[in-house]
């Protein structure tokens, strides 16, 4: 009767505790942004200092993990009855922000028209901020764990995720855990209404690829054009390459998403998703529908895109090499030689140089049963009656993907609600997220980890 009443009364102070938690998340998230993590260099440290700091202030221990000079990991437990508990996970660097014309400074939080702004308060500081403060929450909570409470503020994610695979490898014993709350997915609004649409619950991503595409020309004076240009041969290539789009590739977790997704879509957008997951050869009509919005093509398919140019030695001289960079998200099943066919095929031209710049590896997906969906559709359910949770591959990568190398079973699901439009602008200008979402996020995950550990 005693544990009763107290977790009774723990329950009832939880909405005064969650507006003291926003309050603490906002003042943290304008820290973090402020510490200006970009990767490179990354200098994760200076994040991992300020939540040291938090934590001690609230009597809970934590380590910082240097893997590299000023770049840091920052890693807490809480005690439970289970060492392989739950991990909250979230990366501390952030992409940069050069050449980008923002409305306000990156890296300094702004509220405006019911925004905060700033270079990474969606990807991924925002959750970041989020994971802490709900950690410190369940802290306070003074209740005590069935299982252990993990927080992992981890670099490098932008670039290789050597912060996480330098854990894994170096410290397993810090990221014990049978379940990870990661980032890619999350709660999705409604680009017209603001109201919870549905629920992306990542079990798998895309696999990252980059590619180096080289030219080559005959060298000299510049006063004497040469047909051989590599700036215009690499030029015509991704000319070519642009007008050609890699097959779907309708694998059993897309065709659950389709079905799923087509819940809460329009008649027009649902008969499409409907037809492509019910059938083995994609209509061509349905195929339109989705390809003329960009994030359901890329949902369906591997991706791949030029990201950078580089070229040429001298404004007065021809340039003897030009090279770009393709970025592919590739499905998993897919082969090397496939990707490098659709490589090949699409630049149109067999003299160009094709290097594959990292380790091709499949990615793997984590269980759709168990306690972390289980617990996930519970709360979401008790919160937004009738909002669907879909399973979801991720179309970017996430360091969960070196979790479940590991036996992890990593999801994503950001607590922190946005429009798809508004996703769309992490890396991008004025990355932002609604204030509005900051509360709802703050109970959710409060209540999914509560529902989780005690």
């Amino acid at each position: 009767m005693f544990i009763a009443l107290f977790a009774s009364l723990a329950l009832a102070s939880t909405p005064e505790l969650f507006d003291q938690g926003i309050e603490k998340f906002r003042g943290t998230l304008k820290d973090m942004v402020a510490a200006d993590t970009t990767n490179p260099p990354g200098n994760e440290r200076r994040i991992a200092e300020l939540v040291v700091a938090r934590l001690k202030a609230e009597g809970i221990p934590s380590e910082i993990v240097e893997f590299a000079p000023g770049r840091a990991n920052l890693v807490a437990r809480l005690k439970g009855g289970d060492p392989k508990g739950i991990l909250l996970l979230a990366h501390e660097d952030v992409v940069g922000t050069e050449n980008q014309d923002w409305s306000s400074l990156p890296h300094v939080v702004t509220e405006k028209d019911g925004y905060l702004v700033g270079r990474g308060v969606g990807d991924d500081l925002g959750m970041a901020a989020m994971s802490l403060e709900t950690f410190i929450l369940i802290h306070k909570s003074g209740r005590p764990l069935k299982r252990d409470l993990v927080l992992a503020l981890t670099g490098d994610e932008e670039s290789d995720g050597a912060g996480v695979q330098w854990l894994l490898k170096n410290r397993p014993d810090l990221l014990m855990s049978s379940i990870a709350i990661n980032e890619g997915g999350g709660i999705v609004l409604d680009q017209e209404t603001g109201r919870v649409k549905f629920l992306s619950l990542q079990v798998a991503e895309k696999f990252y690829q980059d590619i180096e595409v080289t030219a080559r020309g005959t060298t000299g004076h510049s006063s004497v054009p040469l047909p051989d240009n590599a700036i215009y041969r690499l030029s015509r290539a991704l000319a070519h390459f642009d007008k050609q789009k890699s097959l779907p590739n309708l694998q059993p977790l897309i065709k659950s998403y389709l079905k799923e997704r087509a819940k809460v879509e329009p008649a027009k957008v649902a008969r499409a998703m409907l037809s492509l997951a019910g059938n083995s050869k994609p209509p061509a009509s349905a195929l339109a529908v989705m390809e003329s919005d960009p994030i359901l093509s890329a949902t369906i398919r591997t991706t791949c895109v030029a990201t950078m140019l580089s070229g040429g030695t001298r404004v007065n001289a021809l340039p003897a090499e030009a090279k770009a960079n393709i970025n592919c998200r590739v499905l998993p099943g897919t082969t090397k030689e496939q990707v490098e066919k659709f490589i090949r095929d699409g630049l149109g031209d067999p003299k160009l140089e094709i290097r594959f710049l990292n380790e091709f590896a499949p990615t793997f997906e984590s269980p759709l049963e168990g306690a972390g969906p289980q617990a996930i559709t519970k709360i979401a359910r008790e919160m937004w009656p009738g909002v669907p949770v879909i399973p979801v591959m991720a179309k970017g990568a996430t360091d969960s993907k070196f979790l479940r190398e590991k036996g992890i079973a990593a999801y994503g699901m950001n607590p922190i609600a946005l429009t798809e439009t508004d996703g769309r602008r992490m890396h991008g200008i004025d990355e932002r997220i609604p204030v509005s979402s900051l509360r709802p996020g703050i109970e959710f995950y409060y209540r999914l980890v509560s529902e989780l550990v005690f």
